[in-house]
This record gives C-alpha cells, sequence and structure tokens, in this order.
C-alpha cells in the first residue's frame, strides 16, 4: 500500500477551503461595492448636443463706449484682436474697437493694433496719430513697421527677427509695480525651443528703452512730445502673444508648469492698465474679485480613485468648519477596466449626497479619465448612458471613448444624482482636446479649469475660443490651476511657497484654484488645515460655479465716465445682476454722498448690488 501523507492532503485541503472562502468574500465585497440600482432606469441624455460650425466674431461688437475708454484701432480685421479684448476684459481695462482713425482718437489713451505701417494707414490717417500725440495724449503701438511715425516714438528704424524668446524690462516710473524676477523678465517662448519663439521687431537707437529683448535690442520704447504726449512702440504681435497663451499652444514656454510664479501674460495686461491709468484723466477700471477681497481662491478636487470615496467626508468636515465651500469633480465611472473598479455607484453616492448637503459643488471629471482624452474623436453629440461604455485598456489605450461621450454621460449622470446642475468640467490628465471649448459649450458646460496657470501664463481667468483658435470666441470661461498636490515635494512641505505664490497674485486680483486628489488624509489635508487660515484675510472663497457665474456676469459689465456739462458721471451698464463688483475710481473722484457705493483701501469702491440695466453716478473731487 503506498504511502499517503494525510497530514499533507489535510493541509492542502484546508488551503483549498480558505481560498475558496476568500474568493467568495472578495466576490461578494465587490457585488456590494458595485451596485447600481440608483442608476439602472437612467437613460440620457436624450436631446443631441449639436457644435456649430467655426464662424468669426464680430469685433463691430465692441464697437462702443465713451472717450473714457481705451481704444483699440484696429488695422487687420483679420488678426488675433480677440486676444487684446479678452485679456482687457480679464484685467478690467474698459475698451472699444474701431477701424477709423477719426473715431479712435476721440480717445485720450489710442492702441493701434496689429501693426502701424504705410500699408494699414493712409496718410491722413497717420497724420491724424502724429496730431494726438502732440496735442498732450497717448499712442500705444504693436509692431511698428513704418510709415513715417519712427521719430514719434523715438527711434531711427525697425529690424524684425525670429530670433528672441524673452523680455526684460528697466527700471521706468511707470512700471514701479515691477518687483519679482518673473515679472522684471517675460517669456516669449520656451528659450531651448527656437520653434516656439515668436516674430519680433526691435527698435533702432531708441531715445527711451522701456524693456529689452535677451540680446539687448529694444523690446518696448516711448517717444516723448513737448506737450505731454506720449508713444509706445511695443515689439512683437501682443493679441497673437495672449491668444495662443489663452489655447494653450505656446509649446511650454514657461519657467514652472504649476505651484510657481508664471505671469508672461498678466505682465502685459498689468502694464497696458498701468498706462491706461496714467495717460487718461477719467480712467475707471473693474476688479476682478468678489466682495472686495484680494485673491479669488477656489479648492477642487479630483476624485478619479476608488480609495478616494472614503475619505471625502474627512475633507467636507475640515472644510465645513473652515467656512470654505469646493469643488469635487467626479468621475462617473460605472464599469471596471484596467485603471479601477466602477466606484461610481450606489455606496459611494451616498457620499457625494453628503457633499451636495454640505453646500459643495459637484462638477464633472469624464467618464473614463482616458490620459488619451486630448486625442480622442470627437464623436457625435448622441453619446447617452448606458450604451456609451469606453475602456481604458491600458496607459495609451482607450476603446470608444470621445470626447463628447465623457461630457455628455458624466454630465448627465451626475445631474441626475444630484439634482443639481452641473457646469464645471476638468478632464483626467489635464487633456486638452483641440474642440474642447466648443464641445463644453455643447454639452451644456459653463466653465473649464483644465490646464495649469504656469502652463497658460497666465494666472487670470479669461473666454475661452472655438478650436483653441484665434478667431471665434465660445461662452466658456477657463479657470487656470495654480496648486497641485502631484509634484514633489508633499503639499505640507510647500505650504510657505503656496502661501507666498498667493500674496503675489493677491498684489492684482488674479485667481488662486488649487487641485487636491483626495486619495488620503495625510500631508494634502495638513496643506488645507495650514493655508485655509493663512488665506484668509485676504482671499474670498467659492467654488467653481460661484465664482464662474460671477466671472460671467462681470465679463458682461460696460463701465465709461463721462464729463458733461460740470458733472463728471460714473455709467455702469450689467447685462444681468452681479454682487459685489469693485470698481476703481479715476484719480481723485469719488461718488457722491449717499450712493450705493462703499469706500475700501486705496481708492476702491464696492459696488454690493448691481441690478441688470443702466445705472448712473455722479462723482466729486
Amino acid at each position: 500500500m503506498p504511502f499517503v501523507n494525510k497530514p499533507a492532503i489535510l493541509a492542502r485541503a484546508i488551503a483549498i477551503i480558505v481560498l475558496v472562502s476568500l474568493l467568495i468574500v472578495a466576490v461578494t465585497a465587490f457585488i456590494e461595492r458595485n451596485t447600481f440600482d440608483r442608476l439602472d432606469d437612467l437613460n440620457g441624455p436624450t436631446e443631441v448636443s449639436h457644435i456649430s460650425d467655426q464662424g468669426r466674431s464680430d469685433w463691430n461688437r465692441f464697437a462702443s463706449g465713451e472717450p473714457s475708454r481705451l481704444a483699440i484701432l484696429l488695422t487687420d480685421k483679420d488678426s488675433a484682436w480677440l486676444g487684446l479684448s479678452h485679456g482687457l476684459k480679464s484685467i478690467g481695462v474698459p475698451f472699444t474697437i474701431t477701424d477709423d482713425v477719426a473715431e479712435a482718437t476721440r480717445h485720450n489713451v489710442v492702441l493701434v493694433y496689429p501693426l502701424l505701417s504705410g500699408r494699414t494707414l493712409d496718410d491722413a490717417g497717420r497724420t491724424a496719430l502724429r496730431r494726438h500725440v502732440e496735442a498732450g495724449r497717448t499712442l500705444i503701438a504693436t509692431q511698428v513697421l513704418g510709415g513715417g511715425l519712427h521719430d514719434l516714438f523715438g527711434f531711427e528704424s525697425t529690424l524684425e527677427s525670429r530670433a528672441h524668446h524673452s523680455i526684460t524690462f528697466e527700471q521706468a516710473p511707470a512700471l514701479g509695480w515691477i518687483s519679482d524676477p518673473h515679472e522684471k523678465t517675460v517669456l516669449l517662448g520656451q528659450p531651448d525651443l527656437p520653434t516656439s519663439w515668436i516674430g519680433t521687431q526691435t527698435y533702432v537707437n531708441a531715445q527711451q528703452v522701456l524693456a529689452r529683448f535677451e540680446d539687448g535690442s529694444a523690446a518696448l520704447v516711448k517717444g516723448d512730445n513737448k506737450a505731454g504726449g506720449s508713444a509706445y512702440a511695443l515689439g512683437f504681435d501682443l493679441g497673437f502673444f495672449i491668444m495662443r497663451a489663452h489655447n494653450d499652444r505656446n509649446d511650454q514656454g514657461y519657467r514652472a508648469y504649476a505651484n510657481g510664479y508664471e505671469p508672461s501674460v498678466d505682465v502685459w495686461l498689468r502694464w497696458l492698465r498701468a498706462v491706461y491709468r496714467q495717460h487718461e484723466p477719467l480712467a475707471v477700471t473693474i476688479g476682478s474679485v468678489p466682495q472686495g477681497q484680494r485673491l479669488a481662491a477656489v479648492v477642487t478636487f479630483d476624485v478619479d480613485y476608488v480609495e478616494s470615496m472614503g475619505n471625502l467626508l474627512a475633507y467636507r468636515d475640515l472644510l465645513v468648519r473652515e467656512g470654505v465651500p469646493a469643488t469635487f469633480f467626479l468621475q462617473t465611472k460605472y464599469y471596471r477596466d484596467f485603471q479601477d473598479e466602477g466606484f461610481f455607484n450606489d455606496r459611494t453616492l451616498a457620499a457625494m449626497d453628503a457633499l451636495v448637503a454640505a453646500g459643495m459643488e459637484i462638477a464633472s471629471h469624464s467618464v473614463s479619465h482616458s490620459d488619451m482624452y486630448a486625442s480622442l474623436p470627437l464623436g457625435d453629440g448622441s453619446e447617452q448612458y448606458p450604451t456609451y461604455q469606453p475602456r481604458v485598456k491600458a496607459l495609451g489605450d482607450t476603446q470608444g471613448a470621445t470626447v463628447m461621450g465623457e461630457l455628455r454621460v458624466s454630465r448627465f449622470l451626475l445631474e441626475q444624482l444630484t439634482g443639481r446642475s452641473v457646469v464645471s468640467f476638468r478632464p483626467g490628465y489635464l487633456a486638452t482636446p483641440p474642440r474642447l471649448p466648443e464641445a463644453l459649450a455643447a454639452s451644456g458646460y459653463r466653465f473649464s479649469s483644465s490646464a495649469t496657470a504656469g502652463n497658460l501664463t497666465t494666472h487670470l481667468p479669461f473666454r475661452t475660443n472655438t478650436q483653441r483658435m484665434y478667431s471665434d470666441e465660445t461662452t466658456v470661461f477657463e479657470f487656470p490651476i495654480a496648486i497641485e498636490d502631484e509634484i514633489p515635494p508633499i503639499m505640507d512641505q510647500r505650504v510657505e511657497e503656496a502661501v507666498e505664490l498667493a500674496e503675489k497674485l493677491a498684489r492684482y486680483g488674479a485667481s488662486y484654484v488649487m487641485l487636491l486628489h483626495p486619495n488620503e488624509v495625510d500631508h494634502k489635508y495638513r496643506f488645507l488645515e495650514q493655508i485655509l487660515p493663512r488665506l484668509k484675510p485676504f482671499a474670498w472663497f467659492g467654488t467653481m460655479n460661484q465664482y464662474g457665474s460671477w466671472w460671467a456676469a462681470r465679463d458682461k459689465v460696460e463701465v465709461d465716465v463721462l464729463a458733461q456739462r460740470g458733472q463728471i458721471v460714473l455709467n455702469v451698464q450689467a447685462q444681468e445682476p452681479i454682487k459685489d463688483l469693485v470698481f476703481e475710481l479715476p484719480t481723485g473722484l469719488r461718488p457722491v454722498s449717499g450712493s450705493a457705493m462703499q469706500k475700501l483701501s486705496d481708492g476702491r469702491w464696492l459696488f454690493r448690488d448691481i441690478p441688470a440695466g443702466t445705472i448712473m453716478i455722479d462723482l466729486h473731487h
């Protein structure tokens, strides 16, 4: 009889029983975790999302306003003038656009764009600009190529080039606000990538040089007139530069992708605002932060991992204690694939309900969180749950997903299960398809936070453009990300650097969007614990929807200062009601007593409640 090792057989049997038991427990736990009862009856969205063909925004929409505004004299209608429009809106400078020299020179400050030459303006037009400066007024021009006005700007000739990647400002009274190295030197492109450099003009033998290219040649010059007039010549296409950055097409022309100060666009906008306020006696500008605060702060969470779901209430409790609402970008993953299990289910939806009850915003973080989102097909706008079934098979391998499907289905599910409107979106991996702006608009979104401020070289929100190009704007606004949680060191080791960045941005009313993944309650939690009290003395806090709705209403506010019959009047026109908007009034002027405006520090005035329509407020010295 062969030898039988009964203890060994028994041990194997016990091991098999234990293994089977563990498998049963695991399967049971998975089934319990992945219950979708609340999703079973859902089917939609049923309406089709239509993306309209790209057109061309009409500059005539901006062809109104009083002489107190900055006037843009448009010399080429096919230029990137939308870049100037969006930038000036962001920084709060009222402007008008015209192609009529006579109309432009009714304004004290005229910006000739995109270029000034004998080809773009006839003799009469150039003579009118000369007389404008000789009368003691101000002229700004980008790309001064000819036309016999060199002496007006104080230089001898122009040299065109594509050999420049940065500009450094000289010391000048109008540039006294420049205090940071990244303000003093701004980038035009990535220094190590010549293909990212844009066309430039250098001004030879200039009398006053305000800024120089990296090779020492003059990039920004100024000519003065005995009557007090000033003429500034800037050596590149500013509108194109702004729009290229806004469209995230500047070939990584930055020094810090995130968590650092990268204001190359903002510096030029601040410069324009400073010149306008210096040379226009009736200049009024619009604040960019609600309630008279200096910084607009938005705390956001990217919820794209099953382990994050169990941490949401801990972050909610911290936010509630601090009195800070936040936005939770939630991935609606209703299946299992390479990345993770289907954590958007009945069990985890309870956490979402708790967030909604606490006043938090629920926003979309797509369905599949694909690393290929930037290169997915657009889709036809009919994608709906449950037939939309994308799968991430591996990194670089996503199947069955479309740009529109990720937007439509995630928004539909979130709205159906929260009963709230979903208007904000952030893609996984911050991957931005070329047609994302118009796809967002077609799917019902209003606000995007899809790129870092460093990548866009601006810390100010702005309106997006169709196909991320140059000629047609959308209704969607972008809110750049200032702080993220993945670049070392860990977050609670860089609180001081984050506060320092916030203080820099507060000097000009920029935004401060924080991105955190709630996959742990450790260093990220401690970061929020420490930074929120530090920011509260000078920051306004709100959700992306709250900030975005305020910003969209602000974008439609028009403001003028009129001097008529011995009176000076502030004229505010709002297309929709807006609360807590700040105005910086002309130097030495204030509202008459009894007006609805509240004085803040350093000459700013807070308007608590602006109804739709026109409001006239008398000003006096």
